[in-house]
C-alpha cells in the first residue's frame, strides 16, 4: 500500500514539475493541479508569450490582514526608530569616550549594548524597502528572501546580547549599592571582558540553530490575468516563502530554539532584573543612605533603575508570542491572525527599546543631559551659531568644574555605569 502511495506521489510532482517547469512539494503541486483545471473548466487558455507579465509577486502573507500591519510598521514607523537609533547610539558612543568615563568597567557593556542596539534596528532595514516594493522586483525578492535567516539571526543575536548588557549592567549597581567597598576589587576591567566574551560567544550558539531549521521556498503560483485589452488567461508566476523544514527532527530542534530563548533571553534575565531593581530601591531609598553616596552614583542608580523599568515594560509582553511560537510551533495554523499582530507589536516595542537609550539617559541623569548638551554644541553646531545661541561662557565654565568635582570625587572611579 505504501508503495502505491509513493509510486501516485511521485508521478503526481513529476507531472508538475513538467507542467509548471520547477520542482514543488506536494501540497503546492496538488494546489496548482487543481487551479489549473478550474481554469480548464472555464476555457481559461495560458496567456501569450509576448506579454510582459511579473515574474516574481509577493506571497498571500503580503496582504493579509497581518502583512498590511506588518507594512505600515516598516513604512511609517520603523524609518524613524531607525533615524533615533541611528542618532541617539551614535551619540552614546561618542560621549563613551569621554575622559568622565575612562575607568569605568561597566562603559565596556554600554559600548556593546549600544552597538548591539544599532545592529538589532538598522538590520531591518530591507523590511523597510520590501514594504515599499509594492510590486515585487524579481532581483530584490530573491535576495530579500534567501537573506532573511541570516538576518533574523543576526537581529535575534544582537537583540539578546543587549538583554544580557542591561542585565550585567543592573547586577553591577546591585553589587555597587550592597558592597560599595568591595565593588572595585569585585567587578575588574578583565572580569568584566570575560563576560563580555562569554555572552556574545552564547548569544551566537543560542540564535545559530535558526539558520539552519529553515528554509526558503521558491514557489509556482497560478494567477488569473483580467484585462479588457486581453482575453482572460493565466500565467505562471512564482513567489517565496520561508518555513521550517518539516521534518519531525527539525520542528523538535526550532521548538526547543524558542524554549531556550523564553528562558535565557526573556524570562531569567527580566526576572533577574525585577529583583535587582527591588534591591536598588530598597537599599538607596528605605535604608536611609541617600546621603552616603555621590551625586554621581545617585544619577547612575536613577538611570540604571530607569533603563531596567523600561527594558521590562518594552521587552515583557514578548513572552507572550515566543510562548506560543514554542508551544505550537512557527507554521502552525492555530497561530491566527492575533498571535501574528501581537508578534509585530512585540517587534515594535522590542525596536522601540533598542532606539531610545540615549534619550531615557537624557530623561532620567541630569549629568548626561549636561555632558551631551556641551558635547554637541562644541562638536556639531557650527562656531557663529554658538556665539549667538550657546550657553554663556561663565555657566559652561560651571558645567564644566561640576564635571571635574565629581570625577575627583573620592569614591572609585569605576563605579560611574551610566
Amino acid at each position: 500500500m505504501s508503495t502505491t502511495v509513493t509510486s501516485l506521489e511521485m508521478r503526481l510532482l513529476h507531472r508538475c514539475e513538467i507542467a509548471f517547469g520547477q520542482k514543488m512539494q506536494l501540497s503546492d503541486c496538488l494546489s496548482n493541479l487543481a487551479t489549473l483545471v478550474a481554469f480548464e473548466k472555464q476555457g481559461i487558455q495560458q496567456c501569450p508569450a509576448n506579454l510582459s507579465l511579473p515574474q516574481y509577486i509577493h506571497n498571500s502573507g503580503y496582504d493579509s490582514a497581518c502583512g498590511r500591519v506588518e507594512r505600515q510598521i516598516n513604512q511609517f514607523v520603523m524609518p524613524m526608530l531607525q533615524l533615533l537609533c541611528l542618532s541617539g547610539n551614535i551619540l552614546n558612543l561618542l560621549i563613551y569616550r569621554l575622559p568622565y568615563f575612562q575607568g569605568s568597567t561597566s562603559v565596556h557593556f554600554l559600548k556593546v549594548k549600544a552597538y548591539a542596539n544599532l545592529v538589532f534596528v538598522e538590520s531591518r532595514v530591507l523590511e523597510v524597502i520590501h514594504a515599499w516594493n509594492v510590486h515585487a522586483d524579481p532581483a530584490f525578492e530573491t535576495f530579500y528572501w534567501y537573506t532573511k535567516p541570516y538576518v533574523i539571526t543576526m537581529a535575534s543575536i544582537s537583540g539578546t546580547v543587549s538583554t544580557w548588557m542591561t542585565l550585567v549592567i543592573t547586577i553591577e549597581t546591585v553589587l555597587c549599592v550592597l558592597l560599595p567597598f568591595h565593588f572595585r576589587q569585585i567587578c575588574t576591567k578583565r572580569l568584566s571582558l570575560i563576560i563580555l566574551f562569554c555572552f556574545v560567544l552564547c548569544s551566537i550558539f543560542l540564535h545559530i540553530p535558526f539558520i539552519f531549521s529553515q528554509t526558503v521556498i521558491s514557489s509556482p503560483i497560478l494567477k488569473e490575468l483580467e484585462n479588457r485589452q486581453y482575453n482572460r488567461c493565466y500565467w505562471i508566476t512564482n513567489q517565496y516563502f520561508m518555513e521550517t523544514y518539516r521534518e519531525p527532527f527539525y520542528e523538535y530542534i526550532q521548538k526547543t530554539y524558542y524554549w531556550l530563548q523564553i528562558t535565557l533571553s526573556i524570562l531569567i534575565p527580566n526576572i533577574a532584573m525585577l529583583i535587582c531593581s527591588v534591591l536598588i530601591v530598597a537599599q538607596f531609598s528605605f535604608k536611609n543612605h541617600n546621603e552616603s553616596f555621590s551625586q554621581r552614583r545617585k544619577c547612575v542608580i536613577r538611570m540604571t533603575v530607569a533603563t531596567t523599568l523600561s527594558h521590562l515594560l518594552l521587552e515583557g509582553p514578548a513572552l507572550l508570542t515566543f510562548a506560543a511560537v514554542a508551544r505550537k510551533g512557527a507554521n502552525s495554523s492555530d497561530h491566527g491572525n492575533n498571535i501574528c499582530i501581537l508578534a509585530h507589536g512585540n517587534n515594535l516595542l522590542s525596536v522601540i527599546n533598542a532606539a531610545t537609550p540615549f534619550f531615557v539617559f537624557l530623561a532620567f541623569n541630569e549629568q548626561f543631559r549636561r555632558m551631551s548638551l556641551i558635547f554637541i554644541q562644541v562638536h556639531f553646531v557650527p562656531r557663529r551659531f554658538m556665539k549667538k545661541t550657546s550657553v554663556p561662557p561663565h555657566k559652561l565654565h560651571g558645567i564644566s568644574s561640576s564635571v571635574k568635582l565629581i570625577n575627583a570625587s573620592s569614591f572609585p572611579s569605576n563605579y560611574t555605569h551610566l
